[in-house]
């Protein structure tokens, strides 16, 4: 088949462009031609749809209007969304090619793009074309999504969040996710977590990345990782604070390393982040200006990913809500020890497979007017000589860490996702 993956971005360091690249390795190895279409792109080539880029301004609008504050008449605001539906639909028209199967990435389910759902919807109607919708998150799952302001908004999460239909099939990347679907929508879907290519050569310190940690100004000091985006969900702040209590029990520096990159709409979030850390008893490092999805060098020198994994000692994933966790199994494959929060997906999906890492608790607290979340002080406590004692005892944590490496390959592999992928696309025949 010749297949579209769909989504805002592709080819970003951002979980759901990581997952595309996975999925698109596998379904070219079943066989199929498989194209990128995205609003925009970097390190990654496809088709673009620039009405549906995630700087996209009348989005922007109607995001607010639609989930903020009403700032017209409804009738007003229902008029520039069809204008602005019908501006991403013609794009499609123009530059889409003829396709057997589209697979929606979070279109169809984050409700960060109302009008992009709908065009994207009636265009597949038109054309006659089959759509897998991949929903990494929902907007139910969402706090700023939780407050449509009018009726309208209402109908349009209600009719195409996500849309039925004999042509659409559905996948959801955990338990709660697929229950939780089928009890507001009625709408069945077949689970497929995110998973990792185990088989690539293991990430070390090479050439390339041999000069990150003197370029940060790290040295042999102790080197905690934080590779997610910066967004509030990822409660980078209890991450923060683990390190803190670290820093107390451990000898020497510590580096507080941020590799992800802060959303549109995350400023605020980062700019009081970037304040707490000038009151941290360790150096912090916003590292997302040179690191891309894959190495390069143009007149500055970008470093992947993957080289900030290889390079620190401990990586940290404190997030409160995620669909699945990509950059826990980043660390997993890394081989490197994890300092985990755990967030519901974990409890209900990641932690019965038998990982072996060190938990901060499943019960943060929100300060509102810090605007930051919280575990208790005996947590971090606790956390804190767990890894500590670790540390010191480095052929232990190299029997952990390789356990770890040993159950993800075992159920989180590419192959695991080939086998999935396989026995959904024949439903699709």
């Amino acid at each position: 088949m010749k297949i579209a993956l769909v989504h805002f971005r592709a080819g970003f360091t951002d979980g759901v462009s990581l997952e595309m690249e996975k999925w698109k390795r596998v379904l070219e190895g079943l066989g199929h031609e498989v194209i990128y279409v995205a609003g925009e792109f970097d390190r990654a080539e496809g088709i673009e749809i620039s009405s549906i880029s995630m700087k996209n301004e009348e989005n922007f609008w109607i995001h607010r209007n639609a989930f903020e504050r009403l700032s017209v008449d409804e009738e007003t605001f229902q008029r520039r969304f069809e204008r602005y539906a019908e501006t991403i639909k013609n794009e499609l028209e123009e530059k889409m090619p003829q396709v057997d199967l589209l697979i929606v990435n979070n279109i169809f389910s984050l409700g960060f793009n109302l009008a992009a759902a709908v065009a994207l919807a009636r265009w597949a109607r038109e054309k006659d074309v089959r759509i897998l919708g991949h929903h990494h998150d929902f907007y139910w799952e969402r706090e700023r999504y939780s407050r449509p302001q009018c009726g309208f908004v209402r109908r349009v999460l209600e009719e195409y969040f996500p849309p039925k239909g004999e042509k659409m099939r559905h996948v959801t990347i955990n338990t709660l996710a697929q229950k939780e679907l089928f009890r507001r929508k009625g709408i069945e879907s077949v689970v497929v977590p995110n998973v990792f290519d185990f088989d690539q050569a293991a990430w070390q310190i090479d050439e390339y990345n041999e000069d990150l940690r003197s370029k940060l100004g790290i040295g042999k000091d102790l080197f905690v990782l934080h590779a997610t985006r910066i967004v509030p969900r990822k409660a980078i702040e209890i991450a923060m604070d683990f390190t803190a209590r670290l820093c107390e029990m451990v000898e020497g520096k510590v580096h507080f390393v941020v590799a992800g990159f802060p959303e549109e709409e995350s400023r605020e979030y980062y700019r009081k982040i970037v304040e707490k850390s000038k009151r941290m008893p360790y150096e912090t490092h916003f590292v997302f200006d040179m690191v891309r999805s894959e190495r390069f060098m143009n007149k500055e020198k970008y470093y992947s990913l993957w080289d900030m994994y290889a390079a620190c000692d401990v990586v940290t994933y404190t997030s409160v809500l995620e669909g699945w966790g990509n950059q826990l199994i980043e660390a997993v494959f890394a081989r490197k020890p994890l300092v985990v929060f755990e967030y519901p997906v974990y409890k209900s999906d990641i932690a019965p497979i038998g990982f072996e890492f060190i938990s901060l608790g499943d019960v943060a607290h929100y300060d509102a007017t810090e605007g930051f979340y919280k575990v208790d002080e005996s947590k971090l406590e606790v956390a804190a000589r767990r890894l500590k004692d670790l540390i010191s005892e480095p052929e232990k944590l190299s029997r952990i860490v390789q356990k770890n490496f040993e159950l993800g390959k075992k159920h989180l592999s590419l192959q695991s996702l080939r086998e999935r992928l396989e026995q959904i696309l024949k439903t699709l025949r």
